[in-house]
């Protein structure tokens, strides 16, 4: 390991993480601290902060088979299952 390379601990999950020479060049050039948590504690806390997908249960609006959508039984959208959208858009392939 370089010298300039930088162990330190991740103060979430307590676990050792290495800050490389060319890590601590970035964070000094903008005028950043270097991270106290880990890559992996960092990726979690920013996939928390996104929207999660919610599946709901629904109809085809054409056929009435039962399936699961995005949106709501209530929302203003048409949902079609995956042979009733193929036959609206003119194809018969399928996914």
């Amino acid at each position: 390991m370089s010298e300039k390379n930088q162990k330190l601990e991740c103060e979430k999950c307590k676990k050792e993480f290495l800050v490389i020479e060319q890590e601590s060049n970035f964070y000094k050039r903008k005028g950043l601290p270097l991270p106290s948590i880990c890559s992996e504690c960092r990726r979690e806390r920013r996939n928390n902060l996104r929207n999660k997908k919610q599946l709901f249960e629904r109809t085809c609006d054409k056929c009435g088979t039962n399936l699961k959508s995005t949106y709501k039984k209530n929302s203003k959208f048409t949902v079609y299952c995956e042979k009733c959208y193929f036959d609206y858009m003119g194809g018969s392939e399928t996914l």
